[in-house]
């Protein structure tokens, strides 16, 4: 497939009709090539047959319907931002090339830790952070790099939407230029013009967000802070051994983690653990909570 506006701002970029996962297959490409592989390559496909997303958990799509990308980063990391933040900046490159296909009174953002949502705005249901636009995995590779995998949701009809927190760009009423099909077929020119600006937009994004994050990584960090749609929200924060604990999204702590405070004082720092939003209650969230 041709993506004249991705090889214009990414060093070396692989287009698969088809591939079990992007991720795995940047790490083989690396596992043959090694340090020849640049930084902000790139490999993609929009036929991902068995996609996984955090925890282990599958990612799948009708083919020709949503972008799979991989971008290989090297050298990203300091005291001020280390490589845990990685997921949440690809959020906010995600959320730059996405905001514009939509129309006033939506909002694109990030979900804590790793999930790009679309919401209404005006929705009564404050606090909630919309449906699922884009999922992302990062991995370390061998030479230590990071995998950036981004599964980008963009021609999804509706009634073929995985589970009714997910979306599309289509579904949700965002611009798509006219495309049906992201395939290299006749008349899917629309499709493949999507296919490259949408990863041009992103890839060209992530390595700005990348050199920034070295130069200046408090512009970084507010930047993400400003993309965050899980930051003041009411949240509920599932921990192992089935524990829930209740309270309000207040910050990010120097590694990412997100800081909830507790309506019984305190707060909990949460690493790794699902998020689920809640209706927000006013002034404080109105519900039992257990923590530590």
């Amino acid at each position: 497939m041709q993506l004249p506006r991705t090889e214009a701002v990414l060093p070396r970029v692989e287009w698969l009709a088809s591939s079990p996962s992007t991720n795995a297959g940047l790490r083989d490409l690396l596992r043959r090539e090694g340090g020849a592989i640049p930084h902000g390559a790139v490999l993609a496909t929009a036929d991902q047959t068995a996609g996984r997303g955090r925890l282990g958990r599958g990612w799948v799509t009708p083919p020709g319907t949503a972008l799979a990308m991989s971008v290989l980063i090297r050298g990203f990391g300091t005291p001020a931002l280390p490589v845990s933040w990685l997921p949440l900046i690809a959020g906010s490159a995600v959320t730059a090339a996405l905001q514009p296909r939509f129309g006033d009174g939506l909002r694109v953002g990030v979900k804590w830790p790793n999930d790009v949502h679309v919401r209404d705005e005006s929705d009564a249901e404050a606090g909630r952070p919309g449906r699922k636009l884009c999922g992302i995995l990062c991995e370390m590779a061998e030479d230590g790099a990071v995998i950036v995998g981004m599964g980008v949701n963009l021609l999804i009809p509706e009634w073929e939407l995985p589970t009714e927190r997910a979306t599309s760009v289509l579904a949700a009423g965002g611009d798509t230029g006219g495309a049906e099909r992201i395939s290299d077929e006749p008349g899917d020119e629309a499709g493949r013009e999507l296919a490259d600006r949408v990863m041009a937009e992103i890839g060209g994004e992530l390595l700005r967000l990348a050199a920034l994050a070295a130069a200046d990584p408090g512009a970084v960090r507010a930047r993400v802070l400003r993309h965050s749609l899980t930051l003041g929200a009411e949240v509920r924060v599932h921990l192992p051994g089935d524990e829930l604990v209740d309270g309000r999204a207040a910050g990010l702590a120097d590694d990412g983690s997100l800081i909830v405070d507790l309506p019984t004082g305190g707060q909990l720092t949460v690493s790794a653990a699902d998020v689920e939003h809640l209706r927000e209650q006013g002034g404080g969230s109105g519900r039992s909570a257990t923590g530590r």
